[in-house]
């Protein structure tokens, strides 16, 4: 089922962020080093990417303002904007999902809720809201990971009437992660990051590029990787990049690699 190999691909993305400072740091205490504003900044990043451009729930600004909806719908639908009277204006579902899967020893599961529904302009198809919560996990010989994903999202056509239109994403992302190596000495740990998405604008003709628009964010967590517990705000500046703001210091951010720099008026690079 499409919906489900999309979450748990992402999933996985999201346990290799998780572990990226592990990584570099060879830790064996479960409540590791303190992560500083730096670190933390390259780790926000990284799980942004993944929760917008992976198909991390119902989206994916890869695919333009219809992207998530593929998860919904049948991918042999025509959906296009600018249709007068789109017969998927007032289409909607409510549904609780379980789906579970055993592959080549991976297990894994998606249940929780789904609220999604299109959105219209005087009949032309306009964008979409989705309202989830849903509870992921998987688990190998070697690792397992249990993640609950909470949606409530407005995605809006700046131009209805043009398939290439830009679109603006308002509401809150929000996910909470408990992972654990089954081998080895890393141990288990916990990751959160929340996101309030305020009139973020998308140009799908410039490579899903986020050209405008901001986020609060909260994000902690616990493990050999390190500990943390921050909030900040995102301003996004184009070109796949954004500034990050904690506590006072401000650093710009590549949203497709996680390398942060000091913010261009300090001029000065910093290491990862």
């Amino acid at each position: 089922m499409k919906f489900k190999t999309r979450l748990l691909i992402a999933l996985l993305m999201c346990g290799a962020a998780l572990t990226y400072t592990a990584c570099k740091k060879a830790a064996s205490n479960s409540n590791g080093p303190t992560l500083s504003p730096q670190q933390v900044s390259s780790q926000v990043a990284l799980n942004l990417a993944q929760s917008l451009y992976n198909g991390f729930g119902g989206l994916d600004l890869n695919n333009g303002i219809t992207g998530g909806l593929s998860a919904y719908v049948p991918t042999n639908k025509h959906i296009k904007l600018g249709d007068i009277n789109d017969p998927f204006c007032g289409f909607g579902i409510d549904t609780t999902i379980n789906i579970t899967s055993n592959d080549d020893g991976v297990q894994a599961a998606v249940s929780g809720h789904i609220a999604f529904a299109f959105t219209c302009t005087n009949g032309v198809l306009s964008g979409y809201t989705t309202n989830d919560n849903l509870n992921v996990s998987e688990s190998t010989t070697d690792f397992s990971v249990k993640l609950n994903l909470t949606e409530n999202v407005s995605v809006v056509a700046l131009t209805p009437s043009n398939d290439e239109s830009k679109f603006s994403i308002n509401g809150t992302v929000n996910s909470d992660a408990s992972y654990d190596y089954k081998t080895g000495s890393k141990g288990s740990g916990t990751a959160l990051f929340d996101y309030n998405f305020k009139q973020v604008i998308v140009d799908p003709s410039a490579d899903a590029d986020i050209i405008s628009g901001s986020a609060d964010f909260t994000t902690k967590g616990t493990g050999s990787n390190g500990v943390w517990n921050y909030t900040g705000t995102i301003t996004f500046l184009g070109g796949h990049k954004a500034k990050i703001v904690i506590n006072g210091s401000t650093y710009t951010v590549d949203l497709t690699t996680g390398a942060v720099s000091l913010h261009k008026s300090f001029g000065t690079q910093l290491s990862k």
